[in-house]
């Protein structure tokens, strides 16, 4: 048991939470039951898909932060180093009077070491740049905005994904279990038959009937626990943390499949509120928001841009005194022409922006369609659902007199083992009709942009156990 548990917490499981109760099975296999609400924490804390997006969010947060230090002025250290091919001088010409001969003669100056370092520091600020600063922070939270909704429409999709696979392995347990009373049942029924053959009241093709029907449902019951197998690996890759080995683990949900009590979704509330929260629709938006911050980021190149600077020299070698050591000053640049690049740049960028329009109607009115398709089928799955039990009672009442027949000598082993294999088909066939109703609407939900919904729906429900 401590083996288990540790794997969870491996797993990424809250300290000391019991969540699972746990047993040893034969074969060393450790068994774990598991709520569904426990398998979605679980995912939530170790799915690598969500943790990537997760870091996604976090590149947008830092991108964000970025765009917004643009407004701010830029404050640097700077040296250099200057090698001039000569030293700067200055020559003064001057003249004298020697025994009556005049004497011309150069002085010169030293202005400037041919070596020169310095070292200071500088101050940058763009004052003006016709909303491009504005544009980029704009962007940039539009950006951020959308990968929140991304972040959501993943978490949806694992969501739906974990409602098939751990309802999937709940059906799947419960199918092997219908498998298992079908093979118990025909087993009796092959047991009766053998009695009844020596006794001389049925025939040899009788009881060679009830052995054919044995292997068949022996078959299916084997076949039916791999596809258990098969899927309890899913959800096992759904749920555990990476460094996590669920080899061992046997999961067994301990939540069962459900029908909320009340039928009476409001579809039309449903149909306006997916406008609101589908987070494809909010990605759509999101993008809407940046490409309108691009528009006006290529409107800005029209405008001016304008910069303050100032400088300070805070050591020297061998650099002039003339020289000044610190200065302000601001700079406007202006391009007036440049062959309409600009122009096509606007024109373009007003294109997506139209472009994305289309695609936020189009995107409405699919999900609208969307909703209504979704909860047709929910009420379909239903409507299977409550017919079904009249159905079951019907194949166990046939599977009764059957039975009852058979050892009075009056019936054949063949109705039977139909009436065997039918309450088996009516009992899986509910079960499918359930299944499908918690997809379809875990699915629904997910169009609405609520499928953590779910986890109330599960809670209170009317849950369907076989």
């Amino acid at each position: 048991m401590k083996k288990i548990l540790s794997l969870f917490f491996i797993a990424g499981m809250l300290f000391m939470q019991p969540a699972f109760s746990a047993e040893v099975k034969k074969g060393g296999i450790q068994r774990v039951d598991l709520t569904f609400e426990q398998a979605y924490e679980l995912m939530l804390d170790n799915n690598n898909k969500l943790k990537a997006y997760n870091e996604l969010i976090k590149q947008m947060k830092y991108e964000k932060r970025s765009a917004l230090g643009q407004f701010s002025p830029k404050v640097g250290l700077n040296a250099s180093y200057i090698h001039f091919n000569h030293d700067l001088t200055l020559t003064s010409n001057g003249s004298m009077t020697m025994a009556g001969h005049p004497i011309t003669f150069g002085a010169q100056t030293l202005i400037q070491d041919k070596n020169v370092f310095t070292a200071g520091g500088a101050v940058v600020w763009n004052i003006f740049t016709g909303g491009k600063l504005l544009s980029n922070h704009a962007a940039a939270r539009a950006k951020l905005e959308a990968s929140n909704e991304k972040y959501r429409e993943v978490q949806d999709d694992l969501t739906l994904e974990l409602v098939k696979r751990y309802y999937g392995l709940r059906m799947a347990r419960d199918v092997v279990e219908v498998r298992k009373q079908v093979a118990d049942g025909i087993g009796q029924h092959l047991k009766d038959a053998k009695l009844l053959e020596k006794e001389g009241i049925i025939s040899k093709s009788e009881r060679l009937h009830a052995e054919v029907a044995y292997a068949d449902a022996m078959r299916d019951y084997k076949a039916s626990l791999r596809d258990a197998n098969v899927i309890e690996e899913g959800l096992k890759t759904l749920i555990k943390a990476q460094d996590a080995n669920l080899k061992d683990v046997y999961i067994q949900p301990n939540s069962l499949l459900f029908v909320y009590d009340d039928s009476s979704i409001d579809v039309v509330a449903m149909k306006e509120n997916v406008k609101a929260n589908n987070p494809q629709l909010k990605q759509l938006r999101a993008k809407k928001k940046a490409l309108n911050a691009k528009y006006h980021a290529k409107m800005a190149n029209y405008s001016p841009t304008l910069t303050l600077f100032a400088y300070d020299v805070a050591a020297a070698s061998h650099l002039s005194e003339a020289f000044p050591r610190a200065a302000i000053g601001g700079t406007a640049n202006w391009l007036l022409f440049d062959g309409f690049s600009r122009l096509n740049d606007v024109k373009a960028a007003n294109c997506e922006r139209k472009m994305v329009d289309f695609e936020i109607s189009d995107a409405e009115y699919n999900l609208e369609s969307l909703v209504v398709k979704q909860y047709q089928e929910l009420m379909k799955y239903k409507e299977q659902y409550d017919s079904s039990s009249k159905s079951i009672e019907n194949a166990q009442e046939a599977l009764r007199t059957s039975s009852l027949a058979f050892k009075e000598g009056f019936g054949t082993s063949l109705q039977v083992t139909d009436a065997q294999m039918m309450l088996s088909k009516v009992k899986i066939e509910r079960l499918n009709s359930i299944y499908n109703y918690d997809v379809t609407l875990a699915d629904l939900l997910k169009t609405n942009g609520d499928t953590k919904a779910i986890l109330n729906y599960v809670s209170n429900s009317k849950t369907e156990k076989f």
